[in-house]
């Protein structure tokens, strides 16, 4: 009788110990209620198939014709818009360079002003309410209806930068802004700016509402004057929220389209012409859709490998 019990309390500690390692539930029912867990992400997995994997598969296969977008005679030409696009076309490297360049500007400008906001307007500022409003709100404008103001601020006739220039005696500094080569991208990096260091302020404000007080008080006790503060604690602190605003520009940056267009579809000369803009006149208004795609595709490729790029830089700088 002794063997039996013994044994029978063995049986019933391993139950008991299977069941404790299961959440208390038996195998099958566990492994039923995974599967109805991932029941959760098919609309989303359906949704993203039908609005992106299957337009990016319908580009590729695009990016292999010859094919005007309408008719129903296409030619297959296999990779030649991809060997056009790297070795004849030199209006893709103008707009390249246009993009890096602009981006490389916007991105840090914005950066930098909303955060030098976000510091100023953490420290005792009365109508904080107010301020963030100001800050916030060119943000939420329909880039139309930015596009339409700044364009006619830029007007050079009737523009209104030029007619302050003339009125406080700089006349000679008055300039057709849009007109010119050399200014035209310049312009333009001054409406991004404008539109996109309210979201940066955003941001770099909600983080520094998340860094205790005492830090602050402790360095100020050690001697810490208010630079030192803000490269020693504030500046590494926020350096998630650095990494967030930088991935969010260079996909923005890619995508930017509506402001150039709007006020200058890429022109003069080609000097405000980026990837999207170039890939609308191809595709659209000279109705090559094949050579259209190779450029979206090119596009695609660069967003990934730039992704990638930032998704290792932030993995090696949270290991260290």
């Amino acid at each position: 009788m002794r063997l039996t019990v013994t044994q029978t309390n063995v049986e019933s500690f391993d139950r008991n110990s299977q069941r404790a390692k299961t959440g208390g539930l038996n195998p099958t029912h566990k492994r039923r209620i995974i599967w109805t867990n991932y029941l959760y992400i098919v609309p989303v997995l359906v949704f993203a198939a039908i609005f992106f994997y299957y337009p990016v598969g319908y580009s590729a296969r695009i990016s292999t014709l010859d094919w005007n977008g309408v008719s129903a005679q296409s030619k297959n030409v296999g990779f030649q818009n991809y060997q056009d696009i790297f070795t004849r076309d030199l209006i893709v490297r103008k707009a390249l360079g246009n993009q890096i360049v602009f981006g490389a500007v916007v991105i840090i400008s914005t950066m930098t002003l909303g955060l030098t906001m976000a510091i100023l307007l953490k420290s005792r500022a009365r109508l904080k309410t107010v301020y963030k409003v100001i800050f916030f709100l060119p943000v939420v404008l329909a880039s139309t209806v930015s596009s339409y103001v700044f364009r006619r601020i830029y007007d050079g006739s009737t523009g209104e930068l030029n007619k302050i220039l003339a009125a406080i005696g700089l006349e000679s500094a008055t300039h057709p802004w849009l007109a010119d080569p050399n200014t035209a991208l310049v312009a333009l990096m001054i409406v991004s700016i404008w539109q996109g260091t309210g979201f940066s302020f955003m941001l770099y404000y909600a983080g520094l509402t998340q860094i205790d007080e005492e830090l602050y008080e402790a360095a100020r006790i050690d001697g810490a004057n208010f630079f030192q503060i803000i490269r020693s604690i504030v500046l590494p602190l926020l350096r998630s929220t650095h990494f967030s605003l930088i991935i969010l520009g260079v996909i923005s940056i890619l995508k930017t389209f509506d402001i150039v267009f709007l006020i200058t579809q890429g022109g003069p000369a080609r000097s405000t012409e980026f990837l999207s803009t170039y890939i609308f006149k191809r595709g659209l208004l000279e109705f090559d859709a094949g050579y259209a795609s190779a450029l979206a595709m090119l596009m695609i490729g660069i967003a990934l490998i730039l992704t990638i790029i930032q998704l290792r830089n932030y993995s090696l700088n949270r290991k260290s």
